[in-house]
């Protein structure tokens, strides 16, 4: 049992916090750490000018979820080839080189390969069409694996001429951006090119300010259709006096004002210009489209963890995630973040991404997704370098620092007194790479849409920007876990970032490169600190502070470690370093693994009871001058001795109620470790299967396992289970 005077139950109190409640209706269309919170609350949502949105229709009950490569859509307007674009994640060795996704059911229908697995199977695909559909009726797409078909001729910017677009981005007092006739010649980015959907990205300033411009990604379908996003950004990397710029912001598309409202954009932030349920302007009818897909299979592909929870249509997580959107507004971000408490943003995914995986494609957790990754930008992180338009490349800023005024928090120093300029007016929201969830990643995944994976590319290069260059190995980006401007959870939650940039930006981009060079140095870099340096064998990175100073024994956070284990095992399932690395990514994890597998050991003198694995913090090692860096230690020889160091039992008998942690509680420090070892298991890491089944084998486990359907953020389990 655990005793109610526990000096931790204290802690977990405040871990567990009182949720916004967000009530929530079921939306049907769709226009085209367990251990702490978030971000500062920028105030109320601005007041908006925009027509107001109608109410939406309520929402058929979706196919069953499926196992197979499977996509379902619905329209809330229905209509004869109506034109559609979702992403795909792929399974490593499904659609082989020379093979591409095909739709037997659809006369028109393009897959655009944008990533493959290093075998040279496809990884990631933009899947364009038209499709007939009933109004408010799910349809069902046989999606197949074909041989690649005869090249098309591809839509270009003269289709796009030719349906007589124009656009128009007002942010008044500053200027008016506007696109007619041959601007459309000249785009930033060619996304997309296919016979049934192209995509570009278009850029222009706003009147003469230096650092305001307007934005947007076109998408044009054959038939004549357009889907627009259209966004306002504030902020470069390098230009002097970035600041707030109060507005009111305007979007016109094909002569018909879309939205109006009034902002204050403050420096980096950007604001997608949109709101309520419309998160993307149709040139024609918009067909309010929804899409499901496989979740079984999307958690298959590796590119998001393996989710246990099965979470229901009734479910009250439901009525706490955002239904509409409000341009820089909180959405389901965090009050504080950075604040102490459990937040549902933390993890390897968010929670309301997870609840997309977990409800089996459920509509209004797909609308949940995008909402959040639009919201997103509230956050002062978007550094664009103003050479390239685009985000960062490590290889050219190597000793470049941010400055202040951002709302970025803890931030270091550069060597060479190299920093970008510092903001002036009101700072955005706090942002935290300690506590940062995971942003546009799923949104992108889903949707396709280039504007998230952008968002997921400005968290990887703030997070370089924010550190030391001495410390990060100036280009080389390694996100070491004992500093102030990571600490160790900051390094997990920033790995799992800069991984996932990695692994969805398009093969053949110069990025993508420096996201893989990034990743693996930090491969280089914890190898060498921790296998070919000899030091400690628990398996523990050296964390950035010592929680009980004066008791004789370094202390730290266990759950952070545990994060940082799960983060890395994440990692190597995405496949996003150099192949020359794999083996000392392999022997990292074999070490590493024991952090969390040493914890859930059987009985013996160099046990440590699995039944107290979860604490809030342990002993690493019996100094409070070990040298970590050095390898020198002192260290603890087994976990059976850091559990005599601390008076914990070594004895555990299958079957028994695990104790501590909460384990009942899927928010507790019992989930926090739950990442870290299905990873373990998966990878076949030294005693992993044993220490599986004591946990999963304990008489109060069950409950916990319930709790993943309604709280599903830390309910990774193996696949191999």
């Amino acid at each position: 049992m655990t005793d109610i005077n526990d000096p931790n139950l204290a802690r977990l109190r405040s871990r567990l916090s009182p949720r916004t409640i967000v009530l929530a209706l079921c939306v049907a269309t769709a226009a085209a750490c367990g251990s702490g919170g978030g971000g500062a609350d920028a105030g109320s949502p601005a007041p908006g000018g925009s027509t107001p949105t109608p109410a939406p229709t309520p929402i058929p009950t979706p196919p069953p979820a499926s196992a197979d490569l499977a996509l379902s859509l619905l329209s809330g307007t229905g209509g004869t080839a109506v034109p559609f674009t979702v992403g795909q994640a792929l399974r490593q060795g499904d659609v082989p080189q020379g093979s591409t996704v095909r739709a037997g059911n659809l006369a028109g229908f393009q897959a655009a390969i944008r990533n493959r697995w290093p075998d040279g199977s496809a990884k990631y695909a933009v899947l364009s069409g038209r499709v007939d559909l009933t109004a408010n009726t799910w349809r069902s797409l046989a999606l197949t694996v074909a041989p690649e078909p005869a090249p098309q001729a591809a839509l270009a910017t003269a289709d796009l001429k030719a349906t007589g677009i124009t656009a128009s981005v007002q942010f008044s007092p500053y200027g008016t951006a506007g696109w007619s006739g041959g601007d459309w010649d000249t785009p930033l980015q060619t996304l997309v090119s296919g016979p049934e959907m192209s995509s570009w990205t278009f850029r222009k300033p706003i009147g003469s300010d230096a650092h305001l411009v307007a934005w947007l990604e076109v998408r044009a379908y054959k038939g004549g259709q357009v889907e627009v996003l259209p966004w306002i950004e504030n902020g470069y990397l390098r230009v002097t006096g970035p600041t707030a710029k109060p507005g009111t912001a305007t979007f016109t598309l094909g002569g018909t004002q879309r939205f109006s409202q009034p902002l204050e954009l403050l420096n980096h932030q950007r604001a997608v210009l949109a709101s309520g349920i419309t998160l993307t302007h149709w040139l024609g009818t918009d067909p309010q489209l929804t899409a499901r897909h496989g979740t079984a299979y999307l958690m298959a592909s590796k590119l998001v963890p393996n989710y246990r929870g099965v979470t229901a249509a009734g479910s009250p997580l439901f009525n706490r995630q955002a239904t509409s959107y409000t341009p820089l507004a909180q959405a389901d971000f965090p009050d504080a973040m950075g604040a102490a408490g459990y937040d549902r943003s933390i993890g390897l995914l968010p929670e309301w991404d997870v609840a997309y995986l977990t409800s089996g494609g459920d509509p209004r957790a797909w609308r949940t997704v995008l909402i959040n990754g639009h919201a997103a930008g509230r956050y002062g992180i978007h550094f664009r370098d103003e050479t390239t338009h685009r985000p960062m490349r490590f290889s050219s800023y190597p000793t470049l620092v941010l400055g202040n005024g951002s709302g970025v928090s803890a931030i270091g120093g550069s060597t060479t007194n190299s920093y970008t300029p510092n903001a002036t007016g009101a700072s955005p929201p706090n942002y935290t790479n300690s506590h940062h969830p995971s942003m546009g990643y799923m949104a992108y995944l889903l949707s396709g849409w280039h504007y998230y994976l952008e968002e997921t590319q400005f968290l990887a290069t703030v997070h370089y920007l924010k550190q030391s260059d001495n410390i990060r190995k100036t280009t080389q980006g390694v996100l070491e876990t004992s500093t102030g401007a990571n600490t160790t959870r900051g390094a997990a939650w920033a790995l799992r970032t800069l991984a996932q940039a990695a692994a969805l930006t398009p093969d053949g981009d110069p990025l993508r490169t420096e996201f893989v060079n990034s990743v693996t140095a930090n491969i280089n870099h914890y190898h060498g600190r921790y296998v070919a340096t000899p030091g400690n064998q628990l398996g523990l990175v050296h964390p950035y502070s010592d929680y009980e100073p004066g008791n004789g024994a370094w202390q730290s956070a266990m759950w952070m470690d545990d994060f940082f284990t799960g983060a890395f095992g994440y990692l190597k399932e995405l496949q996003v370093h150099d192949p020359s690395v794999t083996g000392k990514l392999d022997a990292f994890l074999a070490w590493k693994y024991h952090s969390v597998i040493g914890r859930l050991g059987g009985s013996g003198a160099a046990a440590f009871s699995y039944r107290q694995a979860a604490q809030y913090t342990l002993n690493y090692a019996p100094s409070e001058s070990a040298d970590w860096s050095g390898g020198a230690g002192p260290w603890y020889a087994s976990w059976g001795e850091v559990a005599r160091s601390m008076n914990l039992p070594t004895e555990g008998e299958p079957g028994q109620s695990l104790d501590t942690g909460y384990p009942t509680d899927p928010r507790g420090y019992w989930g926090n470790l739950m990442p870290a070892l299905a990873y373990a298991v998966d990878h076949g890491a030294a005693g992993s299967a044993e220490a599986w089944n004591r946990v999963t084998s304990a008489s109060n486990f069950p409950t916990q396992a319930a709790g993943y359907d309604d709280d599903p953020v830390w309910g990774v389990k193996p696949r191999t289970r």
